[in-house]
């Protein structure tokens, strides 16, 4: 007798923002030449969440305080463990149940520690007893994470895996540059995933991941130092591998665009994604965002996105997330709700 074959399901997931709104006037107040309405025209960012009081960040800005001092300093933000917590939380209460994964991983670009893995603060943290490691692609770790554990659990080495995408990059930011440092809100979420036969939840049903490690240099935190782009270039970068992921995964699995109920990119500015989305033909139905509420969430933006918007699908709905990171690296995954 012949036996259904077990897929990989998202089952559940959950998303949280830190306490401390940072709207478009804060940098106006910088005197660093980026007004409000200049942030708006050129980003349509109007605010974005920080784990650091604006007091704090202005201590960044003028140099009275690094960000080595507020990774030592709980009291000033939040740790990796800490703002992992409340998604998690989120997360076991959608499920209805008590998770225990066997498999824990962390994208982050922000770490707390370079040894020992994030993953294991984060599983202390919460009581998990699991296999911990990082994996970090910078803001398509989560498409990078979900191809390593669409992997493991596809081996049957593992049968439940969660990624948690816990981003802070308001802690390594230069608040005296005008062209990036209003780009970015920190933000975290946390996925849960099992092997089943049939689950309630994402069904994934495919995920692939490409890099080009010519453009290293293109976007990077250096040890020591701060968060740095060539801007214009990553820009057109970004809008050219979204457009071609997007397509590539959906032609790779005999689909188009028609069929697609919704399409998740990677939340570095509502411009970029809207030019993607005139380039493809997404419609305003099809296209969900956050990033003119909450910046660029990094690692975190993409995994929100589908969290906040958990209770809108329905069951066939197909959604293509296509996430571009640094290295460079950008993918696409493809998830049909059940």
């Amino acid at each position: 007798m012949s036996t259904q074959a077990e897929k990989i399901f998202l089952v559940s997931m959950g998303h949280a923002f830190p306490p401390h709104a940072i709207p478009n006037e804060f940098f106006e107040e910088l005197g660093i030449g980026s007004s409000a309405q200049w942030i708006v025209e050129r980003t349509g960012i109007e605010r974005r969440y920080s784990v650091l009081h604006p007091d704090t960040l202005r201590k960044l800005q003028n140099k009275t305080l690094s960000y080595v001092d507020v990774l030592r300093d709980s009291a000033l933000g939040m740790s990796i463990p800490q703002f992992a917590t409340a998604p998690w939380q989120m997360a076991m209460k959608r499920a209805h149940a008590t998770l225990n994964p066997e498999v824990v991983i962390c994208g982050t670009s922000i770490p707390d520690y370079d040894i020992p893995a994030n993953a294991s603060s984060i599983a202390a943290h919460l009581k998990l007893s699991s296999f911990c490691f990082d994996a970090n692609s910078a803001c398509s770790s989560f498409l990078t994470d979900l191809l390593i554990a669409k992997g493991l659990l596809s081996s049957k080495a593992f049968s439940t895996a969660a990624i948690f995408t816990p981003e802070r990059y308001s802690i390594r930011l230069d608040y005296t540059d005008r062209k990036s440092s209003f780009l970015f809100g920190d933000g975290s979420a946390a996925t849960y995933l099992t092997r089943a036969v049939k689950s309630k939840g994402f069904e994934i049903l495919d995920v692939r991941m490409q890099s080009d490690a010519s453009g290293y240099e293109s976007v990077q935190i250096p040890v020591g130092g701060c968060f740095d782009q060539n801007g214009a270039a990553v820009q057109r970068f970004a809008i050219k591998r979204t457009c071609e992921s997007t397509l590539d995964i959906l032609n790779q699995n005999s689909l188009d665009l028609s069929q697609v109920q919704y399409f998740v990119g990677h939340q570095a500015n509502l411009r970029m994604l809207q030019s993607v989305c005139t380039k493809l033909g997404i419609s305003d139905d099809q296209h969900l965002y956050n990033v003119d509420q909450f910046g660029n969430q990094g690692a975190a933006g993409g995994p929100i996105v589908l969290s906040q918007n958990w209770d809108r699908f329905v069951s066939g709905d197909l959604v293509v997330m296509t996430l571009v990171g640094a290295g460079l690296t950008w993918g696409s995954a493809l998830l049909r709700f059940q």
